[in-house]
């Protein structure tokens, strides 16, 4: 009747049709699942020094101390295989009304790893904005977050600051 490689080739074709069926679910129910992560992000100490930057002349640099907390296990769950986790710095100047700078940023792989405080971090990437000057610059922070599953669509979420603080007059040494 049927030999073995037809046989054969009949269960892996259920197996595969099961197994996508399965995904599919899966990558459907995963955004329904509830979650409420938090954070809280304050700003210690903010210095803006004078730098002489490539060849665009001078330029200021700034340097920001924070404390971040945040609880972010919520949004681990059989789905999750990893979160990428950045904090923001939002502006607006007279000639771009949004600017955003990348400050520090994390993957985190573990829902142990997803419990953060850290105190004093200092940001990890030039803090420089396109105008060369922060005059009259008030930056908020914010916490954004990248939820990268295992299967289905990557997710993401952000928790702003509610304090907008200005940036100091430049000094000419960095503490």
């Amino acid at each position: 009747m049927y030999n073995l490689l037809q046989r054969a080739n009949s269960i892996f074709a259920f197996a595969m049709t099961v197994t996508f069926g399965v995904l599919a679910a899966i990558a459907i129910a995963t955004p329904f699942l509830p979650s409420s992560p938090s954070a809280q992000i304050t700003v210690k100490d903010i210095q803006v020094i004078s730098y002489e930057y490539m060849t665009q002349g001078e330029s200021e640099f700034a340097f920001v101390k924070l404390n971040l907390d945040a609880d972010l296990t919520s949004l681990f769950n059989w789905n999750t295989k990893q979160l990428f986790v950045s904090v923001l710095a939002e502006y607006e100047t007279n000639s771009h009304d949004i600017n955003q700078v990348i400050l520090w940023d994390s993957i985190i792989q573990s829902k142990e790893e997803a419990l953060i405080k850290v105190s004093e971090l200092h940001n990890e990437y030039n803090f420089v904005d396109i105008t060369t000057s922060f005059r009259q610059v008030n930056a908020s922070y914010s916490l954004y977050w990248d939820v990268m599953p295992y299967v289905g669509v990557l997710t993401s979420g952000q928790t702003k600051s509610n304090h907008v603080i200005k940036f100091p007059p430049r000094s000419n040494e960095y503490r």
